[in-house]
């Protein structure tokens, strides 16, 4: 059975857009201790169930896959995503299924080892029964949420996700932590005591309204033809920061005990300039382009302390210290944006603000609630189970119950309490793809020029090279606009694209060059997928991520 009839399968169940998901084999232990040494990396063992193999049913085809741990509406019962398996297990043995997940960037990278083939068969990849794979979303683009519409897609994306911030695959400060926190606890509630649906139009308001409405939530997730919606400029519309700011070098040594001089900053399209002068005559004595840089921003109320972390490519770190909340919030909108490569004439800009100030905002009530915690009763461990909310990084820095009650502080601040499971869930995904390191997939390569192996981190928008040895430094990046051609040598295994004009070749020392390429070629594809596409294009998927081996 060809992996491409999974398209109607993943129909049946529910779930839209099926050509984002796709099946990975379950990691052992022992495929992930050696990830650093070479030998290793290139041989991926399949996982086997460890119990007997089913007998044949009458009339079932022998290669037939069914899905374990779905629900009558498709929604898998297992945090880990679905579980595809020859032999049918039930919802308790696919949660206590011990699925290991890459903690460091040399196991994430060979994790990725165990994409399947879109292009061949089961069978032709040694897929047998008994056998364990994982349906997960391999590329994170993700078209066209809709709570309507999409109820099981929402559901199967929020657990991959819930796994991705456990893990720590993306990295949200702790603050954030506790968002996602908030809104994991608020499903389970949602889960157990449904809000009481409300009319399908509500008083007032036409079928226009609702149309409206809908088409709001849709914007909402990020998609390739948002990101062409966002990259658009307000016409007539020069919008420029200014203020005297203060500025600090941590990598000085006692930097803490320095006191900070004021001096002058500007900000236009995704550019900061610095003036050792407040008055800022002259030309500046520092320009910072910040696409691609990584903007932290550091806030407590409580101090009157407003810092952002700005650290270029292979750059060492600085910060910028503000007066209030309001030109915190405008400036950190700003930088967050030219990170992204966009412009502060950005249509998304005061979207972008409200983003922050939703964050400042939060931090300032938890304060409030701390103090009044007295108040009420202390929330024990064992009713808020911590470790399923937070990653170990965050809970080893508070006790179980001091942590149930910073989740349970983040939940009182949600905006609103009658959202239903699905709309929480989405919100937790939206929350997710604003995150700096969201939906990048790693793999380890050497490049010609190179003397030594790289990291490669493929997502939706660019590629990206980084430094193997930690912190992963960004070297380099390319974005999917300005590439223009690539192409495999399939004998020597090697991959070459190029970009403005320059040529670059790798081969990967992780996984099969394949499932690079099929990697570039099936976020290609995404980026030309529209909304208004009823059919799947499945030549034009097979033709940009099959190849000719």
């Amino acid at each position: 059975q060809s992996t491409g009839s999974r398209w109607y399968q993943r129909r049946v169940r529910g779930i839209r857009h099926p050509e984002e998901l796709s099946l990975l084999r379950c990691a052992k232990e022992e495929d992930l201790k050696d990830a650093r040494n070479v030998t290793a990396r290139r041989t991926f063992r399949v996982r086997r169930a460890n119990k007997p193999k089913p007998k044949k049913e009458p009339g079932a085809s022998q290669n037939s896959m069914n899905t374990a741990g779905a629900n009558a509406n498709g929604e898998p019962l297992s945090p880990h995503g679905s579980v595809a398996n020859v032999c049918q297990l039930t919802p308790d043995e696919i949660d206590h299924i011990d699925i290991k997940e890459g903690k460091t960037m040399d196991e994430r990278a060979m994790m990725n080892a165990g994409w399947l083939d879109s292009s061949k068969s089961l069978m032709e990849q040694d897929v047998q029964e008994g056998d364990m794979l994982l349906l997960r979303f391999k590329y994170f683009a993700f078209l066209d949420l809709n709570k309507q519409r999409d109820e099981a897609r929402i559901n199967a994306l929020f657990h991959q996700s819930i796994r991705s911030v456990l893990s720590e695959d993306v990295v949200p400060t702790e603050s954030e932590c506790l968002e996602f926190a908030a809104l994991q606890f608020a499903v389970e509630q949602a889960v157990r005591n449904p809000p009481k649906l409300a009319p399908a139009i509500a008083p007032g308001k036409d079928d226009l309204d609702s149309a409206l409405a809908d088409l709001e939530v849709s914007l909402g997730a990020n998609d390739p033809d948002l990101e062409k919606l966002n990259n658009t400029v307000l016409p007539n519309y020069n919008r420029e920061l200014q203020a005297n700011l203060k500025f600090k070098k941590p990598n000085k040594i006692f930097f803490f005990l320095a006191k900070p001089k004021m001096h002058k900053f500007t900000f236009r399209d995704t550019t900061m300039s610095f003036y050792k002068d407040s008055a800022g005559s002259g030309p500046p004595d520092f320009v910072q382009d910040l696409k691609d840089c990584s903007i932290v921003p550091e806030v407590d109320i409580r101090k009157a302390k407003y810092i952002l972390h700005i650290k270029p490519p292979g750059g060492k770190e600085y910060l910028v210290l503000f007066g209030d909340k309001e030109e915190f919030c405008q400036w950190t909108a700003a930088c967050r944006l030219a990170s992204k490569g966009k412009p502060i004439s950005d249509s998304t800009y005061d979207s972008e603000i409200d983003i922050v100030k939703t964050m400042a905002n939060m931090q300032e009530h938890s304060q409030t609630l701390k103090l009044n915690r007295n108040k009420r009763a202390a929330v024990t461990s064992d009713e808020i189970k911590t470790e399923d909310f937070v990653s170990a990084r965050v809970g080893r820095k508070h006790r179980p119950e001091q942590l149930a009650n910073l989740i349970l502080d983040a939940h009182n601040m949600l905006p609103r309490r009658d959202h239903t499971a699905t709309e929480l869930r989405l919100n937790y995904i939206l929350k997710w793809e604003r995150l700096m390191d969201f939906g990048i997939s790693y793999f380890i390569v050497k490049f010609d020029k190179s003397k030594k192996e790289e990291l490669l981190g493929i997502s939706r928008t660019h590629m990206s090279k980084f430094d193997l040895a930690p912190p992963h430094e960004l070297l380099k990046t390319w974005h999917w606009t300005s590439l223009q051609s690539w192409n495999v040598n399939w004998e020597i295994k090697k991959l070459t694209f190029n970009v403005d004009g320059d040529s670059h070749t790798f081969e990967c020392n992780s996984a099969e060059i394949k499932i690079v390429h099929e990697y570039i070629g099936g976020y290609i594809f995404l980026t030309l997928r529209k909304e208004s596409d009823t059919e799947l294009d499945k030549e034009m998927f097979y033709k940009l991520t099959g190849g000719w081996q």
